[in-house]
């Protein structure tokens, strides 16, 4: 999967006319920033603690690939269990379709789809009329930007003009048209398809499988935020030909990610950091949350993750940049960065990586973050027995305002979800593997 983007990719330099910066010109600047707080760790037992690890950091180009042959365990039983009863799928277009509430207190929606792309787009176009989001005429500008946007998406990744297509299509519009937008988010964070603007900020934990009891790598984020967020989702996705993978999103369900994992153990988190001057050109670019999105559909493990984030253009909202811990169920685990020198791959020589809203590399300022120095304790204090409770136990420790909290289990490809409904106190359990089982055995393709 990944190959075909990075060939389509290197077509992206010939040829392409000269446009302003995208996020200059997209749909509205949002007026309100995001304040999340990222905070991500990898553990690593058989290594030395150190609460405030060197960071072995270079330009992307000269990070030689870390070696993934581990064995990949076999997983075991997969708990299945969730807070309430299967729903009863819908056929929505041909795709495979479910939706609830996780509980009836928090604004927070669980999707399972499953299909082609387009079909994939189709469900969610109705379940976006559904929220009252009403297209509406674009400017002259909002129309250039979006045709420039589409011929970009079409060499990146195909796969999202096919689902804004059906998207389109549940609309009863044309999106070779692009005469009209659909605001999902307009009046605050302004996502605005066929293009999405946003404005970030929130804390994420790995632990490498040596530091467990049980050998399984584990991934831990917190999304702060003073207030619930319209259109939080915990999606399950199963597109033919892509990665079946679920992702925590705000905003524009399917499009984006915030933190998630897909069934060959790939996950990462993603926190914003101070603007560092990243330079993205003058050609059309993909905002950030979608390219984490599309890692988790095409790339199997950190090493591809990291090519492909080399290769595709990004552009990050004025306010605020983001810097994304990745990691895999061999322990493999990176942050990556995006400076005014580039695409900057920082790792931990510990049995851990921690990340929050401080940077690793450049002003590599982490070790100041009170939160990157509780986390890194609380760790320790594990001593190589962090489960999904103990790694619930170290987000809890940094929790900000936070609006979720969410462990995944990148073994057996099981998740733990907790809200501040009841602070924190119950455990909503998923599983990706049970829901691609689901899936395969229904004969959705």
């Amino acid at each position: 999967m990944l190959s075909k983007l990075k060939e389509t990719l290197s077509q992206q330099e010939q040829g392409k006319p000269s446009l302003p910066n995208i996020l200059t010109i997209l749909t509205l600047v949002a007026t309100a920033a995001l304040s999340c707080c990222y905070l991500t760790i990898a553990i690593n037992p058989r290594l030395p603690f150190n609460p405030f690890p060197p960071a072995t950091h270079a330009a992307l180009a000269t990070v030689p690939p870390t070696s993934t042959n581990v064995p990949t365990p076999t997983p075991t039983e997969i708990p299945t269990a969730t807070p309430t009863p299967e729903p009863t799928p819908t056929p929505i277009a041909g795709a495979y379709w479910t939706t609830e509430k996780i509980v009836s207190s928090y604004p927070l929606e669980k999707i399972e789809v499953a299909g082609t792309y387009e079909e994939i787009g189709q469900a969610f176009g109705e379940w976006y009329q559904e929220q009252r989001f009403s297209p509406r005429p674009l400017t002259a500008d909002e129309q250039e930007t979006a045709h420039a946007m589409l011929d970009l998406y079409t060499e990146v990744h195909t796969g999202t003009v096919e689902q804004m297509r059906g998207i389109y299509a549940a609309y009863d519009l044309n999106l070779d048209d692009v005469s009209e937008g659909i605001p999902v988010w307009d009046d605050w964070w302004s996502f605005l398809l066929p293009g999405v603007v946003y404005n970030p900020f929130c804390s994420v934990a790995f632990a490498r499988p040596e530091m467990t009891a049980d050998g399984h790598a584990r991934l831990g984020r917190n999304n702060d935020w003073n207030s619930s967020m319209p259109q939080t989702t915990l999606v399950f996705a199963y597109p033919e030909d892509a990665y079946p993978n679920v992702v925590m999103t705000v905003g524009a369900p399917n499009f984006t990610a915030f933190d998630g994992m897909n069934d060959q153990g790939l996950a990462l988190g993603v926190a914003a950091v101070d603007a560092a001057g990243y330079p993205t050109g003058t050609h059309p670019a993909l905002i950030d949350l979608q390219v984490y999105h599309i890692l988790l559909e095409t790339c199997a493990d950190v090493e591809e993750a990291i090519s492909l984030l080399q290769e595709i253009p990004f552009a990050f909202s004025p306010q605020f940049g983001t810097h994304v811990l990745l990691a895999d169920r061999s322990g493999a685990s990176a942050v990556v960065e995006f400076l005014a020198e580039g695409v900057v791959v920082s790792r931990a020589d510990t049995a851990y990586q921690v990340m929050t809203n401080s940077h690793w590399a450049g002003p590599a300022d982490q070790p100041d973050c009170p939160r990157y120095q509780t986390a890194v304790g609380a760790l320790e204090d594990g001593d190589g027995q962090i489960d999904t409770e103990e790694m619930m136990e170290v987000m809890a420790a940094v929790h900000t305002s936070t609006q979720w909290t969410i462990v995944y289990d990148l073994q057996d490809l099981t998740l733990t979800l907790s809200l501040p409904t009841d602070n924190f106190a119950d455990r909503y359990e998923f599983s990706l593997a049970d829901f691609v089982s689901r899936i395969k055995t229904l004969r959705v393709f």
